[in-house]
């Protein structure tokens, strides 16, 4: 197997988060392949290493409540009714590349919050992809 794609980062909970240094999806779920090669969410690539295959009718919570953390302590395999319990009952303090929600480096945007430090970067990024502006 290649090096992890993560790295060690205290976000808060008991032990280091994993976080995920891969692409992410829209929801901030690391993505990348399973030994079969399809696509699908790096904490269930790391659970599933760990522990074997989710049970029937579960789905796995992140017990650390940072989406990118694939590690397999941080998780559990929960129920979809209880996953949504949860959810609904936490406020994540992290954004999904584990920087933490703090007055300073959160807009507020609606009901959604957004990091201000992801936006900085996305911003640079996007400045060195496209110069004098160029978008085409």
């Amino acid at each position: 197997m290649k090096a992890p794609k993560y790295v060690d980062q205290d976000c808060g909970f008991e032990t280091p988060c994993w976080v995920w240094q891969g692409a992410l999806n829209r929801a901030g779920y690391g993505k990348t392949a399973d030994p079969t090669g399809m696509v699908t969410t790096a904490h269930r690539v790391y659970w599933e290493r760990e522990n074997g295959p989710v049970p029937s009718g579960m789905e796995i919570d992140h017990l650390c409540r940072n989406r990118a953390c694939v590690n397999p302590s941080h998780m559990e395999p929960v129920t979809h009714a209880e996953n949504i319990r949860r959810c609904v009952r936490t406020h994540p303090t992290h954004c999904a590349n584990g920087h933490e929600y703090t007055t300073e480096n959160t807009n507020q945007l609606g009901t959604r919050r957004r990091c201000r430090a992801c936006a900085r970067t996305y911003r640079a990024r996007y400045r060195a992809s496209h110069p004098n502006g160029v978008t085409s």
